[in-house]
């Protein structure tokens, strides 16, 4: 992809559709998404494979919170929150059958 596919994400906040699965970089990290059980399942990591983290979002206003420390949650009870420096944020936005619209941002 080279990056030119999801050029609105090479500032770290962007929205990306897709039906199945996606991968797109993201200021210098890789977003996998992929749909799995009626929900998303996303993943972080850098291109060295190392840090990132991920998990899964059961349905539209889930999300996926990493902190800079390492730590994080995966949950459906908070409004689509801001990473903090260093972490980063992966909303499900929307869930129709086999299309998703994830929002990924980085801190």
């Amino acid at each position: 992809m080279g990056g030119t596919k999801y050029p609105e994400c090479a500032d770290g906040d962007c929205e990306v559709s897709f039906s199945g699965s996606v991968t797109f970089p993201l200021r210098g990290w890789t977003v996998s998404a992929f749909l799995e059980n009626g929900g998303v399942k996303a993943r972080l990591t850098k291109p060295n494979g190392l840090g990132g983290g991920g998990g899964f979002m059961a349905g539209p206003g889930c999300s996926v919170e990493i902190r800079a420390d390492g730590g994080g949650r995966v949950g459906c009870d908070r409004p689509q929150a801001k990473p903090e420096s260093g972490g980063y944020v992966v909303h499900l936005l929307k869930l129709n059958g086999g299309t998703a619209v994830i929002r990924a941002i980085l801190g």
